[in-house]
């Protein structure tokens, strides 16, 4: 029988654990510290998740110019500017990697496996692996791996952000999202997998967007609000003021001042809210119901 949600969930923290412990971590920092130029970061489903993740530690961590884009979007946007493109998978081996690396730029791949000609920062595993329709470990081990590196290996905090709680939440048809760049890593694991699990309909905005016009929204529907909250002049007056416009504000307030550790901490307590609304919902993140298109597009391999 397949695992469950309550399975993986209560397996995470020991994947991840373990994946710190089996990785060769000098290695994959070694790589990592060799990318100096403008770089692309691909990734779908939850490695867009690691890519949005990735990218960000190479801007602050390298000093380059590095962005998350879709594997499609290489075909129709130039690459003009950029001398590395970095694949984000856990298999290694879709066709979005392919698409990815269909140019000339230097070529890298973040994955559980390794692929010929192609510069390698893999990750390893002893335990069984994880089998989840929604990717749990295999979004937050990379993630991690690449933690470990933005931190020079002192990864301690991992441990404690694991023991932190998540508030409650209620069961809304429409939730929006109020986010923004500071945490990108978080909503976008949110909005993926609350339309990947059928769980509920995602609305992101920036904040500052949201001041010009999109506030409209919230005037005309009766939906719920999860708010990535950094405790800002913005963040107090719109809390204040949205208060009587939702149905009910669920507030994701940062713990940690650095950006890309907060960011960690944000994206594994949406994981946990998350596994909450599918609890409402009597769903299992893990053993997702869907249509028989859903594998057909998956493994979709033509013109793009």
């Amino acid at each position: 029988m397949k695992p469950t949600m309550y399975d993986n969930f209560n397996m995470l923290s020991n994947r991840v654990q373990d994946s710190l412990t089996e990785t060769n971590l000098e290695e994959t920092r070694k790589v990592l510290s060799t990318i100096k130029d403008p770089t692309i970061v691909t990734g779908v489903g939850g490695s867009k998740v690691v890519a949005v993740f990735t990218s960000k530690i190479l801007a602050q961590k390298n000093g380059i110019i590095s962005v998350p884009l879709e594997p499609r979007d290489l075909i129709y946007q130039p690459t003009t500017g950029y001398s590395n493109i970095l694949a984000c998978s856990y298999s290694g081996n879709n066709f979005g990697v392919e698409t990815s690396f269909n140019n000339s730029l230097n070529k890298y791949l973040l994955s559980s496996t390794k692929v010929e000609g192609v510069t390698g920062i893999e990750y390893k595993t002893s335990l069984p692996k994880e089998h989840s329709f929604i990717s749990l470990a295999a979004t937050l081990i990379p993630m991690t791996i690449m933690l470990d590196y933005y931190l020079d290996g002192n990864t301690q905090v991992v441990e404690e952000i694991f023991r932190s709680e998540v508030p409650s939440i209620d069961e809304s048809k429409v939730y929006e999202i109020m986010s923004g760049y500071d945490t990108s890593t978080a909503h976008t694991y949110l909005e993926s997998t609350m339309l990947e699990a059928g769980i509920s309909i995602p609305i992101v905005h920036d904040k500052y967007s949201y001041c010009h016009g999109r506030s409209t929204t919230s005037y005309h529907n009766n939906h719920s609000l999860i708010y990535f909250d950094k405790d800002t002049e913005l963040d107090k007056l719109m809390l204040a003021e949205l208060q009587e416009y939702y149905k009910k504000i669920i507030i994701l307030k940062s713990k940690y001042s650095d950006p890309i550790i907060d960011d960690y901490y944000l994206t594994l307590q949406s994981m946990l809210l998350t596994k909450k609304l599918a609890e409402l919902q009597q769903k299992d993140l893990s053993r997702v119901e869907y249509s028989p298109v859903v594998k057909k597009l998956y493994k979709y391999n033509g013109s793009m």
